[in-house]
């Protein structure tokens, strides 16, 4: 399989596509202004393809694209796209078209992944992909938008999630998580309990406010502001693995809002940044291993992880090595998915070959 992508800083779609030559399926990230055309001119340029878009900001190569347009066409490859409307209310609704894509894309672990673009609802909708997708292996990677906006074949919806199934004729897709944090020593497991999973506020931990549980862990004099997520998120555990939560504002009654879903007795902890370059060279190893001869890689990475990697002046550095596994392009994505979890500050990606 082969990945080629092209950007408009005027989000001209045809200075965009100019790399692709005979793609059999396209994703496209574009700034609010363009994405209703690029759709358009996308689909008449390509006819044969498929094709799935949203707003959002993006990269690829050594660029970090805030506006204009990004395209990014897949060749080898054989694709599928769907869309489930009214996102908001009831993806579930829309499970059997799901399963009758996915029985006809016809791959399953080692050949296929599933890239969605959602415009909310997060925590249902990978609930809603996992039935369709859990029994032929397939995994998940997508993300948020940033705006109520997302594109496939030439229309555009609202409310909305669009999905692409994406085969590899000759090779492998395999899915991969970073996580940048581990727990924090000082941390014990707490229980959330007091939440309102409506507004997506966590207020107790172990009947404590959590801004105070959060700030003397982190070893901080009286309240510690929401901002502190950007280096030390919480962390929700499910089994053996952790999932990170990010905090988004400190509210009344000592707790905070956050960017994804807590419910009554999940289990959280507090989270610690460890070494950055050290966990990327490791991720590019497991790849490298993974792969005899891997093409590249598209990925949704959180727009936290984005403003950590400008504050600790790695950005340049992260693109250059994620390129050095061929051609690597995504979305910066205000939330991530993962399989069956909707998480924050987390890479989510495929490689191929």
């Amino acid at each position: 399989m082969k990945q080629t992508y092209g950007y408009s800083k005027e989000g001209k779609t045809s200075e965009a596509i100019k790399s692709l030559s005979d793609p059999s399926a396209i994703i496209f990230l574009a700034d609010q202004k363009c994405i209703e055309w690029a759709a358009l001119e996308i689909r008449d340029a390509f006819p044969n393809a498929v094709s799935i878009g949203c707003v959002g900001q993006s990269y690829a190569g050594d660029g970090v694209y805030e506006n204009g347009l990004l395209v990014i066409g897949y060749e080898g490859a054989q694709a599928v796209a769907g869309m489930i409307g009214q996102v908001g209310e009831m993806p579930l609704a829309s499970i059997e078209k799901l399963k009758a894509d996915v029985a006809k894309i016809g791959g399953g672990k080692d050949n296929t992944v599933c890239v969605d673009f959602t415009t909310g609802n997060d925590a249902e909708l990978v609930t809603t992909f996992n039935i369709a997708l859990q029994p032929k292996g397939i995994s998940l990677v997508g993300g948020t938008a940033w705006e109520d906006t997302v594109a496939i074949n030439g229309s555009v919806y609202h409310d909305a999630c669009v999905y692409l199934l994406l085969k590899n004729n000759s090779g492998k897709i395999k899915a991969y998580k970073e996580n940048l944090y581990d727990t924090h020593p000082d941390s014990s497991r707490h229980v959330a309990t007091k939440v309102d999973p409506e507004i997506f506020a966590l207020y107790e931990l172990d009947s404590q406010p959590v801004q105070e549980v959060y700030a003397r862990e982190l070893g901080l004099s009286g309240k510690a502001k929401a901002e502190q997520t950007i280096r030390n998120p919480l962390g929700r555990i499910i089994g053996d693995e952790v999932y990170l939560l990010s905090l988004k504002d400190s509210i009344e009654n000592g707790g905070y809002t956050c960017y994804k879903k807590v419910n009554p007795m999940d289990i959280i902890t507090v989270m610690e940044l460890k070494d950055i370059d050290s966990i990327i060279q490791e991720t590019l190893r497991q790849i490298r291993s993974d792969f005899k001869n891997v093409q590249g890689m598209f990925s949704v990475n959180c727009i936290f992880r984005h403003l950590l990697f400008q504050q600790e002046k790695c950005e340049e550095q992260y693109l250059k090595d994620m390129s050095s596994l061929g051609s690597h392009a995504g979305l910066i994505g205000l939330g991530e998915h993962f399989n069956t979890q909707h998480v924050n500050q987390t890479m989510s990606g495929f490689a191929f070959d």
